[in-house]
């Protein structure tokens, strides 16, 4: 987890790990990935480049863990979150679909 400060006072963090899977469809770079769980930058200090330079600096660390690959997910409404990513040099990995339904009636007969 890292932290982002002005005069002492946390305006912004990020946290991330390395996970390992063995999923036989992925490559070994890909069994081995850095995830980025959670960022977050105060309101009042966002727009001035606070989430890219987090996610630069995990990048370095994770990197020097000998990771290869990081991962970050994000709601798909939400395009500041997706705009920051791109700007760090993300680009889609998996696309998650969802469908909701109503609750179905069955009768029996």
């Amino acid at each position: 987890m890292l932290v982002a400060e002005i005069d002492g006072m946390v305006i912004g963090f990020v946290a991330g790990w390395i996970e390992r899977t063995d999923n036989i469809a992925e490559t070994a770079d890909s069994n081995r990935v850095g995830y980025i769980s959670d960022i977050c930058v105060l309101r009042s200090h966002r727009g001035q480049g606070i989430a890219g330079q987090l996610l630069d600096n995990i990048s370095k660390q994770l990197g020097a863990a000998g990771v290869t690959r990081i991962r970050i997910g994000s709601l798909a409404d939400n395009r500041s979150a997706r705009s920051s990513y791109e700007r760090a040099g993300f680009v889609p990995y998996e696309v998650v679909y969802e469908k909701v339904i109503s609750e179905i009636r069955v009768r029996n007969s």
